[in-house]
């Protein structure tokens, strides 16, 4: 299922097999699950050479939605998680003549998008998201039981303390119940907000 990108670039003539021959040098300065930021190289940042990998990006199922600004050279790929892993997105990409070149450590600037604790945590709960998917037959996800938590306990709160706005009222968690399945669900909300 692919969004529409306002910013749709144009696909100049010729094909990805012909942009292998001049290929696009890019460093990933971002990578998460189901998401990459490249930064393409100065010496490359021209439309006739980002459009045609853009456009082969956006053309494939797995591949949600793909943001750019040529200026800047960033690339940001949204993609699907399950279908595809980091390391299966950096062959699509070196196959789309992605040069992929490591990124320079300056002194005292740190390069890394989190710290090992960080990465750790993501893991950890990526895993217990996947467990809690598998158990209940796909029906519900980390991603749901949280705010619904955070629901049930603002309920909890208007029926036990009542009205008390000058504590920790029911309100605050019945918003970050909200926020939070708006913000884990972004894909999901937008399409459905189209179709209204």
């Amino acid at each position: 299922m692919e969004i529409a990108d306002n910013n749709k670039i144009p696909q100049k003539a010729g094909t990805v097999e012909n942009q292998n021959s001049s290929s696009l040098e890019a460093q990933i300065v971002s990578q998460t699950p189901g998401r990459v930021r490249l930064r393409v190289t100065p010496a490359h940042r021209h439309q006739q050479k980002i459009a045609p990998i853009v456009n082969a990006l956006k053309a494939r199922l797995e591949i949600y939605r793909v943001k750019t600004n040529i200026p800047s050279g960033s690339i940001t790929v949204l993609h699907g998680r399950e279908l595809l892993s980091s390391q299966d997105m950096c062959i699509v990409l070196q196959d789309l003549g992605v040069n992929l070149v490591e990124v320079t450590k300056e002194p005292g600037i740190s390069v890394s998008s989190s710290s090992s604790a960080a990465a750790e945590v993501i893991k950890t709960t990526t895993i217990l998201n996947q467990r809690v998917k598998t158990a209940t037959n796909d029906a519900v996800d980390l991603r749901f039981l949280f705010p619904l938590s955070l629901g049930v306990l603002a309920m909890r709160q208007l029926i036990v303390k009542g009205w008390q706005l000058e504590l920790i009222p029911w309100y605050v968690l019945a918003w970050y119940a909200f926020d939070s399945f708006i913000k884990l669900h972004p894909l999901s909300f937008r399409e459905h907000s189209s179709k209204i």
